[in-house]
């Protein structure tokens, strides 16, 4: 399948610095494993990281995330494909870093919380 969001996530990690992981499997809380299409950003969002939708995942899985304690984006193709360097730095910005030690140097948005706030 072409993923275009999945290739702009591919080349964010390149160009950032960032890991990414795509495809991305889970297991559910109550034992489900799923894929989500648009992967996965262990850094950014939450303890648990970002689970990223795309327009290709079912829609019934746009609750299972928050759920399990990931953060959830479902990525508008309008936003995030092709991939925009100022457009994703502002978006993980806004998401937080919760990776371990320091974030990449670009990063100014909030360690360990979701949203900008300190």
């Amino acid at each position: 399948m072409n993923n275009p969001a999945a290739q702009a996530w591919i080349e964010a990690s390149r160009d950032l610095g960032i890991r990414y992981i795509h495809p991305y499997t889970f297991t559910t809380k109550d034992g489900r494993s799923l894929t989500t299409t648009g992967g996965s950003l262990p850094d950014f969002g939450s303890p648990h990281g970002t689970l990223l939708r795309t327009r290709f995942d079912p829609e019934w899985m746009d609750d299972i995330e928050e759920a399990d304690c990931y953060f959830s984006s479902g990525l508008s193709p309008f936003n995030y494909e092709p991939y925009s360097r100022e457009h994703f730095i502002e978006t993980l910005n806004d998401w937080g870093w919760f990776g371990d030690g320091p974030p990449p140097s670009w990063f100014t948005g909030g360690i360990r919380c979701h949203g900008r706030g300190a």
